[in-house]
């Protein structure tokens, strides 16, 4: 009977003990997880970089045929202007939510290491956080799409 109770209780602990990550694994965790969003970043800087440096041969080229002074040259511009622009909103508007799942990603390893109702009001905190950064960068992006259309 003593040895059937600490069998149970033996197999008990080890199957709490699995369930919570240790410091160290979680430490891993999150600067696995800080690389992987830094890298993220990098990328999407390159790739708005790469997208407004297009846009801004468009808009070089549009200036070029300005010197026509022709009406025609002018229209060219403004739509280039206005381009360049949404380009601009639109890549910034990419990393900014890649920044944002950075760092939610960032988040979600540190909770891991936390337990019941720790952990599940520490999800949720960074669920809200996303979803209102999510909201706020998507606004921006918006907004400044919505005046390069108006650009003239």
């Amino acid at each position: 009977m003593i040895t059937r109770t600490l069998l149970i209780a033996a197999v008990s602990v080890l199957a709490l003990s699995a369930c919570q990550e240790t410091p160290s694994e979680t430490a891993k965790d999150v600067t696995e997880a800080r690389q992987e969003a830094t890298q993220d970043n990098q990328e999407a800087r390159q790739d708005a970089n790469e997208d407004r440096a297009q846009a801004d041969v468009k808009l070089n080229e549009a200036r070029e045929d300005l010197s026509n002074t022709d009406a025609n040259a002018m229209r060219k511009i403004t739509a280039a202007e206005s381009d360049a622009m949404i380009v601009a909103a639109k890549s910034k508007h990419d990393v900014a939510m890649t920044e944002a799942k950075g760092r939610y990603d960032i988040e979600a390893e540190k909770c891991d290491a936390l337990t019941d109702m720790s952990k599940d009001s520490c999800i949720s905190t960074n669920k809200a956080s996303l979803a209102a950064d999510e909201a706020r960068i998507v606004a921006t992006r918006d907004s400044e799409v919505l005046a390069a259309t108006y650009v003239e």
